[in-house]
């Protein structure tokens, strides 16, 4: 099965490190094996300065701050129904990417650029497939799944506090 990641650099402010478009497709790929789904999948990935993930956070979540990660699902609870398959695939989402803010937090938990990077693409998949951490007992589990899921990539093991 091939899902189709398309991934886009639309910002300037930090260069990404080499291979993070193979690392991306593969971070969709293991979220989607992992969690069952048994669909062609379609995710966009966009990495956006400052300015685009404040100006985005605030539109969607009326949080007028920078963050690392936004996620835009398409199914409902990433569950996919007999309307969704366009050209043999399900439109799972779209992900914007602040590597700024990814690059910063790399540097407060002392882990690399990369596996913050990785992290943050396992977090938002996650999120596309209907995953959340509002409540404590979904914090743990998603956490903890992005923790195994990071490891399965090879992409060591970071600390995964809110």
């Amino acid at each position: 099965m091939k899902n189709q990641v398309i991934v886009e650099n639309a910002q300037e402010e930090i260069r990404p490190f080499r291979g993070y478009k193979g690392l991306t497709r593969r971070a969709v790929d293991l979220v989607l094996e992992e969690r069952g789904f048994s669909y062609r999948a379609e995710v966009s990935v966009t990495l956006v300065s400052g300015e685009v993930i404040r100006r985005e956070n605030k539109a969607h979540r009326g949080v007028d701050r920078e963050t690392d990660v936004l996620s835009f699902p398409l199914l409902e609870n990433g569950t996919p129904e007999a309307e969704d398959l366009i050209g043999g695939r399900v439109m799972l989402g779209d992900v914007l990417v602040c590597p700024r803010v990814i690059a910063a937090q790399a540097e407060g938990y002392g882990t690399s650029f990369r596996q913050e990077y990785a992290l943050m693409i396992l977090h938002s998949v996650l999120h596309l497939l209907g995953m959340d951490h509002m409540e404590e007992e979904e914090k743990k589990e998603m956490f903890a799944l992005q923790e195994l899921l990071l490891s399965r990539l090879g992409e060591g093991s970071v600390k995964t506090e809110e």
